[in-house]
């Protein structure tokens, strides 16, 4: 419920450190916790602030999560239904619950619907093995070019990357090798003078 939030003053993207840059200083699994140390780095996007007709009037959507930090380890075998994986999920939620609240204070209390993944969820609906999303920098395509006349990729696993922001970006690149952009705006001024947009 966004009713008397400076919608206005909202970023479409934050990137929220959970213990600061530095992390706290343990030492996780051997590494030292830092900047992409486990549920660090929080990525919580708005993307609301971009296109107002992805809620109702008087909402916003708000999207968080760990910046590709998330081991799989403590969810392997576990079964989605379970007691133990409903807990574990609203623990580690509480890093991104954090991160919102960073930005809207009273987000709990305004939410209208929350829905935790993990790894578990990518696992199942997005097919990726071990939960995973994206690629690792070094795969990146380094653009949706395919060997194919008229066929290009867009996605997570084209450069910029993971993350609505992201994704929307490789979309938009996409577009732009089919169609050029000035061809795209004067369809996008058609589009608001018949008020459709």
């Amino acid at each position: 419920d966004a009713s008397g939030l400076d919608l206005e003053s909202l970023e479409a993207h934050y990137t929220v450190m959970d213990r600061g840059i530095g992390g706290d200083g343990s030492i996780v699994d051997g590494y030292a916790d830092g900047p992409c140390g486990e549920l660090n780095m929080i990525a919580v996007s708005n993307p609301c602030v971009l296109d107002k007709t992805l809620a109702p009037e008087g909402y916003i959507v708000v999207h968080a999560y760990g910046a590709g930090n998330e081991p799989y380890d403590i969810w392997k075998g576990l079964d989605r239904k379970s007691k133990k994986y409903q807990e574990l999920k609203e623990m580690r939620a509480a890093a991104l619950w954090r991160a919102v609240e960073s930005i809207i204070p009273d987000a709990r209390e305004r939410c209208v619907l929350s829905m935790i993944g993990s790894p578990i969820t990518h696992e199942r609906f997005l097919r990726r093995p071990r939960g995973t999303y994206g690629s690792s920098t070094e795969d990146y395509l380094k653009d949706g070019s395919t060997p194919f006349r008229r066929l290009v990729l867009c996605g997570d696993g084209v450069f910029p990357g993971i993350g609505i922001p992201a994704v929307a970006l490789s979309g938009a690149s996409a577009a732009n090798t089919m169609v050029s952009p000035w061809k795209q705006w004067r369809c996008l001024d058609t589009l608001k003078k018949k008020k459709l947009i």
